[in-house]
């Protein structure tokens, strides 16, 4: 191949940037888990997992409606191997949340001027090790030089000591050369040298990079890049023991590598109902009906264990489940108790506070005079009467014409 020889569409350079990009977009050729081009889907680390346990690529696959639920599986070992089943799975939701605090909290102020100060030891390493190059040349330049002078030195009448003298002249020049080279060999690596303003935008990426991860604006694609810039690498490693557990180790851009661990709840637990749902129901119980504690439960912003809200079917279920008592809903209990504590009358109450029948009470709250409300579909219903209820009630009954004898 001889380059420059015809003009050309693209640069060399430019040529082999692009296929090392198709290459890494190929996610199929990259069975330890690097990271292709950032592809449609929910899954946050697509591309970045591998196995910790046998190695291999671990890829996402979907669950739910629209696919809002992600679980990574290394299933590697059926295509590989033959074998039978997967090698193991895990759910995505907190192996993502841990992922994005950890990385997150890495790139932080602290974080960053720690990171500057390691490139400013780095600096000086590096310029005290070319100081020490410079000293080895010179010695061997110095040595070469002087076998040189030494050769010239001799007399011609002297073959044996002249061709000794050369030969030493020829291992200094040789010995210079190999000097030469691996020195150059050894500026080739590239050295990261920051001006002042350069420290202070990486010091702003502090800010910036919360800021835009978090904004509703960003999509998840975008999220995949960005995280891609940063890390090269997760791995997952199950643990059983002492508690269910996955061990979360990032391998960064940067060579290092940093270690996290989340909780790996059962399918039971997973998908069982959160205990601050059902804390939150035992606190509403009293005095709401199904659908104003479902109401409730949505104005917080509670979901249920697959991402649901919730309504009154779904409130009654877990009343009954974790046995959430609602008294006020006993008909024998509002027989008995009549008044509730914040005031509310049970039919009965009312009626005998007003001296009426049943019947009267059920038509005016049928017509709306009186408010009401009832917790349960067949459950009492209670009535809440403030002083201004009761005068027009009043004088709705002195308006009755008395039966004549």
């Amino acid at each position: 191949m001889i380059h420059n020889t015809h003009p050309a569409y693209l640069s060399w350079e430019q040529f082999l940037d692009n296929e090392s990009q198709l290459q890494r977009n190929n996610v199929a050729l990259s069975p330890e888990g690097r990271q292709g081009s950032a592809r449609e889907g929910m899954a946050l680390l697509q591309g970045l997992i591998i196995c910790g346990k046998c190695g291999r690529r671990m890829s996402p696959r979907y669950h739910g409606q629209g696919g809002k639920r992600v679980t990574y599986q290394c299933d590697q070992r059926r295509q590989k191997d033959g074998d039978y089943g997967i090698c193991w799975s895990v759910a995505g939701a907190a192996i993502e949340v841990a992922v994005t605090e950890h990385v997150l909290e890495a790139v932080t102020v602290s974080q960053l001027n720690l990171s500057l100060s390691v490139l400013e030891e780095l600096e000086q390493t590096t310029q005290q090790q070319h100081r020490q190059w410079q000293l080895r040349l010179e010695r061997v330049r110095y040595e070469a030089q002087r076998a040189e002078r030494q050769f010239d030195a001799v007399e011609p009448e002297n073959r044996l000591v002249a061709r000794t003298l050369e030969k030493r002249w020829n291992e200094k020049l040789q010995e210079v050369a190999q000097l030469e080279q691996a020195y150059v060999q050894a500026q080739r690596v590239q050295r990261l040298e920051l001006s002042d303003i350069q420290r202070q935008q990486i010091l702003q990426l502090a800010q910036d990079l919360p800021t835009i991860w978090q904004a509703p604006t960003t999509t998840v694609q975008e999220r995949k890049e960005m995280l891609g810039l940063l890390v090269k690498q997760i791995a997952l490693i199950p643990i059983d023991k002492p508690e269910r557990s996955t061990k979360i180790q990032l391998l960064w851009h940067t060579g290092s590598t940093t270690e996290v661990t989340t909780k790996r709840p059962t399918i039971q637990q997973r998908l069982g109902t959160p205990e601050r749902v059902i804390q939150a129901v035992r606190e509403l119980a009293y005095g709401r009906t199904d659908d104003a504690i479902a109401d409730a439960l949505n104005e917080r912003g509670l979901t249920s264990a697959t991402g649901r809200s919730f309504t009154a079917s779904s409130v009654a279920w877990i009343r009954l489940k974790f046995k959430i008592p609602k008294p006020e809903s006993d008909n024998r209990v509002a027989f008995h108790l009549g008044i509730r504590e914040d005031g509310c009358y049970s039919t009965r109450a009312l009626a005998q506070e007003l001296g009426v029948g049943i019947n009267t009470i059920h038509y005016w709250r049928e017509q709306g005079v009186v408010p009401a409300m009832r917790e349960t579909p067949h459950g009492p219903w209670w009535h809440t009467v403030t002083p201004e209820v009761l005068q027009t009630l009043r004088q709705k009954i002195c308006r009755v014409p008395l039966k004549p004898e």
